[in-house]
């Protein structure tokens, strides 16, 4: 009996889940400085980041994880 190695995502897909955390943080950030035209940018980036996980989740045939 040999054990099942876990399959590991790409590494596209954990790019854009980094890119994904980075762009809200980085929009909450900019959002309690004040300068809301550059956490209005990040928070469009974050929405952006989002659409294209699922759309390549969608693509697959595997469950879009939670943002």
């Amino acid at each position: 009996m040999t054990a099942e190695q876990p399959a590991r995502p790409p590494l596209i897909t954990l790019l854009l889940r980094a890119l994904r955390i980075a762009a809200s943080t980085v929009a909450l950030v900019e959002a309690l400085r004040n300068d809301w035209l550059s956490a209005g940018l990040a928070a469009l980036a974050w929405l952006v980041f989002i659409q294209v996980e699922r759309s390549r989740a969608s693509g697959t045939g595997e469950e879009p994880s939670d943002p």
